[in-house]
């Protein structure tokens, strides 16, 4: 009897792995395969209730792009407040920014000038109007993108601006008009940079004045190399250039603008009164008001000043020895 059974057993064990690629076939097919009809829906029943129409108020617009089409997706830059008690604004067509009339002597055409010249950037100035010569924009993703600015210094009693604009645009030698976005970018990022580089400038060198005591200094007249009058000090650069800035002021000297780095300032002469030469301990110089220049040089441990007038010509005669003296009896208290 249990062989009966057990031959019934493996007869069925060897049907179901039978290699008959017809039975094979229906054992393996798929249910797309098969010939069962797939399943049908009709449409819903509303049973006469209107359903609700769909709302293309938050529908994705349908954007026609050119594939491979470059994105800009920076967002614009703006110009920065960096000086004190300033404001800035991009106006369509240029970064400015508006600040004290006091930081007119750290932030002025001069001193622009000066930075891009350290940038091999070539620029000419006709009045309160620089213009500089192609440069490019340095930023990440400008390829052969060169620009013309033009940037102005507008002054007023009590306020002073710097504004940047965009004269030309070109890439890869081929001129074109820049879009809003791309203006503001350019001329935002050209005014912070100068801006920046300026205030850093004038940081460092207040931080360098600041570490070196400056007491009195010794000083004679001289007559230099080039046979100009000169006023010797037996101090440092460093130290002769925060002395003499306290010095000329009280000698009529208002300083304009300076390059701290050159030795250089650039000064406006208004006459003292009589009785303010005689506190010096001086005369009165028959000098003209106007704009002079200063000039320091370093020796080692000792400077050198001269001041020249607008064309270049050095302070001669007794006249150049008064302000001398009444600047060495300052500096030597």
């Amino acid at each position: 009897m249990k062989k009966i059974i057990l031959g019934l057993a493996a007869t069925v064990v060897l049907s179901g792995c039978s290699s008959d690629p017809e039975k094979l076939k229906t054992a393996n097919d798929t249910f797309q395969k098969s010939e069962a009809s797939i399943p049908g829906f009709s449409p819903l029943a509303t049973g006469g209730v209107n359903l609700p129409v769909a709302d293309n108020t938050y529908a994705l617009p349908n954007i026609a792009f050119k594939k491979g089409e470059n994105i800009d997706i920076r967002p614009p830059s703006t110009p920065l407040a960096i000086i004190q008690n300033s404001l800035t604004q991009f106006d369509g067509e240029r970064a400015l920014i508006v600040y004290p009339e006091e930081q007119t002597s750290i932030y002025n055409l001069k001193q622009v000038e000066r930075l891009l010249k350290e940038e091999n950037i070539s620029s000419t100035v006709q009045g309160s109007v620089l213009t500089t010569d192609w440069s490019p924009t340095d930023r990440i993703g400008d390829k052969n993108v060169e620009i013309k600015y033009q940037i102005e210094h507008v002054t007023d009693r009590r306020s002073s601006a710097l504004a940047v604009s965009v004269l030309q645009t070109r890439r890869d030698g081929i001129i074109f008009t820049p879009s809003m976005s791309e203006k503001q970018r350019y001329t935002s990022d050209r005014l912070n940079r100068l801006i920046y580089a300026l205030t850093s400038a004038y940081t460092k060198q207040q931080q360098d004045l600041s570490n070196a005591s400056v007491g009195a200094i010794s000083s004679h007249i001289i007559q230099d190399l080039n046979g100009q009058i000169a006023l010797a000090m037996n101090t440092t650069f460093n130290q002769a250039w925060e002395k003499l800035g306290y010095a000329l002021p009280k000698v009529g000297f208002a300083i304009k603008s300076e390059t701290s780095g050159r030795g250089y300032r650039e000064l406006k002469y208004s006459s003292l009164n009589k009785e303010d030469w005689l506190r010096l301990g001086i005369e009165s110089p028959k000098i003209d008001n106007g704009i002079y220049n200063m000039q320091i040089s370093d020796h080692s441990k000792q400077s050198s000043m001269v001041i020249s007038d607008e064309k270049g010509h050095s302070l001669s005669g007794d006249d150049a020895r008064k302000i001398y003296q009444a600047i060495s009896n300052i500096i030597s208290r």
